[in-house]
């Protein structure tokens, strides 16, 4: 039997029985206080993440405004002023899942989105001292590639359960980044297709804003390759003129080609800018660089390329125009016409160009499979002119124009011809025309009667005669054409064994058109960018230093490739010219990227 309680060991039992309930009384509150401060750190956490989120979307839609503002100024840095009040703030329809949303430039506690702004900056990321300043330009590895940078704010304030409302401040750096499509050995804005026979090696950067096309294991990039699209190991579709299977090409093997975002030249959203079917003539394609503006059409809204010295008529310090009777004009930077009669600096031009143009020569261009009447531009008379300061204040860049051609390539074909340019000026040349161009014989490397540079004779490594340097120099052209030290007008309209080629060296960069792939037909690739219409068979050399750049399809010289009695292809020689990070050729051409970058919390 068990032994009766006593009173001690009852009053033991409650205070035990107590004890018991308070701890777990406190266990459950603490429980209780633990659940309500995880829930209002898990409600701050959520609130603070979609805080977040609303600002990041917030700097989306201003990156999208402010490099609309800039695209309308593109040769500009604009200050902090450019953007106040012209981005337009973030509205309720943008973020309809968040309550009583509004939105304010300045600050302001009660707004969703308070500091919306875009602030230029220096290349620290410090603040300017007035928003009318615009941000200093930082400099890259060469004159041809600078940035501009702006930060983007935006401060974020939801509602929590307690206490002050949540504010998050997001930040994110825009770079307005400049570059030179001169860095590249070759750019293209459309597709590009590389299918040499011979062993090719590619030496500079190689970039497509399209698709790359490589199908030959002859072809070697030394060093990057970039596309914008895709890149097939294979043929452009319509291209029937390469039945072979395709093979890999070469590449270092840390560095394969990659897909990289599109390099717009100006900045200019081709998909938003260019339209070949609306009224206005002045934005068909990116060859309006080489044509004349239309009148009529130069309200940067509706046309982005007049009157933002995109144009190389524009931006030449020599036009020459010359009409269907062959009648030359000749103006100067400002579009004022020189005659005999003109004065001082003017006087000096028109005698420099005058006497350096001839007019009215006619060859076959087997190729366009039709006459051509060219225009002879004298580049040595040019050369020596400004070499023995004839021509004062002339900033190297020469626009000639047969006004007379045809634009969509039907009826009258025009051309102009560059000879004894051999020896460019100090400084350097930049020649442009909206016609094809044919280049004559050694191009800016030095050769006399005596003297050949020694990549005319085994040594591609040498392109210029000994004393002579070579000269930032450009052709830009509807088309450019390649005719060798041995050409004769007189043989080109005979078979293609009485247009034999000798070696021939040209130091140059060139920005042309092609035709492209289709219907059966191959456009001839990068490695027949510039056209050739000789028999350069037979170990005969092309030595090329210079940066070939594609920006639009040609409108006048539009003969397709691959057909008989052209050419047969040289030995090529070529190479980036990597002069051109230092002194590239006179004129702007750039391409402007609009880049998103540090993405940071304030």
């Amino acid at each position: 039997m068990k032994p009766p309680v006593t009173r001690n060991e009852s009053g033991g039992a409650i205070l035990v029985a107590l004890a018991i309930f308070t701890t777990l009384s406190v266990c459950i509150l603490m429980s209780l206080m633990l659940t309500q401060t995880v829930g209002r750190n898990v409600q701050r956490s959520n609130t603070m993440q979609t805080a977040t989120e609303i600002g990041d979307g917030a700097l989306e839609l201003a990156f999208s405004s402010w490099r609309n503002i800039c695209r309308l100024k593109p040769n500009q840095a604009l200050a902090t002023d450019s953007f106040d009040t012209e981005i337009p703030l973030p509205t309720a329809a943008n973020f309809p899942l968040v309550p009583n949303f509004s939105a304010t430039y300045g600050a302001s506690a009660a707004a969703t989105i308070s500091n919306f702004r875009v602030a230029a900056v220096d290349p620290e990321m410090n603040p300017l001292a007035s928003i009318s300043t615009p941000p200093p330009a930082a400099t890259g590895q060469n004159p041809g590639s600078t940035s501009y940078f702006y930060v983007a704010s935006a401060d974020v304030s939801l509602p929590v359960v307690s206490g002050n409302p949540l504010v998050v401040k997001v930040r994110r750096v825009f770079q307005k980044e400049i570059i030179s499509p001169w860095n590249w050995a070759i750019f293209f804005h459309d597709d590009l297709e590389m299918h040499p026979g011979p062993p090719f090696t590619v030496t500079g950067w190689v970039h497509t804003n399209g698709t790359l096309y490589t199908g030959h294991d002859s072809l070697t990039f030394a060093s990057k390759a970039s596309y914008s699209q895709d890149w097939n190991i294979g043929f452009m579709p319509g291209d029937s003129q390469h039945p072979q299977a395709p093979t890999s090409p070469n590449w270092p093997s840390n560095l394969p080609p990659s897909q990289k975002t599109s390099q717009q030249p100006f900045g200019l959203d081709p998909s938003k800018s260019l339209d070949a079917t609306d009224a206005n003539p002045n934005n068909d394609s990116y060859h309006e660089y080489l044509e004349r503006s239309v009148s009529g059409y130069s309200d940067p809204l509706i046309d982005p390329i007049t009157g933002q010295s995109m144009r190389f008529y524009d931006q030449a310090g020599a036009k020459i125009l010359i009409d269907a009777s062959n009648v030359v004009t000749i103006k100067n930077a400002a579009g004022t016409t020189v005659t005999a009669s003109s004065k001082g600096s003017d006087l000096a031009l028109y005698t420099a160009i005058s006497g350096a143009v001839s007019t009215n020569t006619v060859i076959q261009d087997n190729r366009e499979q039709a006459s051509v009447r060219l225009a002879n531009l004298d580049v040595g008379a040019i050369t020596t002119a400004i070499n023995s300061a004839k021509l004062t204040n002339f900033n190297g860049i020469i626009y000639i124009s047969d006004t007379s051609a045809n634009q969509k390539g039907v009826g009258a074909k025009r051309g102009i011809r560059l000879k004894n340019g051999a020896a460019l000026p100090k400084g350097g040349l930049t020649i442009a025309s909206d016609n094809p161009v044919y280049i004559q014989g050694d191009y800016n490397t030095g050769s006399t009667s005596s003297a050949q540079p020694p990549s005319n004779s085994g040594d591609p490594k040498t392109p210029q005669v000994s004393g002579y340097a070579r000269q930032p120099s450009a052709v830009m052209a509807d088309a450019v054409m390649i005719l060798s030290n041995a050409w004769s007008d007189s043989n080109s309209s005979s078979g293609l064994s009485g247009r034999v080629a000798t070696n021939t060296t040209v130091n140059t960069a060139i920005m042309s058109g092609n035709v492209p792939s289709g219907n059966g037909n191959y456009s001839g690739g990068a490695e027949n960018f510039p056209r050739f219409m000789e028999d350069w068979s037979g170990g005969v050399t092309f030595t090329y230093y210079g940066s070939m750049v594609q920006m639009y399809q040609s409108q006048q010289a539009i003969g397709k490739w691959g057909q008989d009695n052209v050419y047969s292809p040289p030995t090529r020689n070529w190479y980036f010219d990597t002069g051109f990070y230092t002194a590239p050729p006179p004129g702007t051409l750039k391409l402007i990227n609009y880049n998103k970058h540090r993405w940071y919390l304030e």
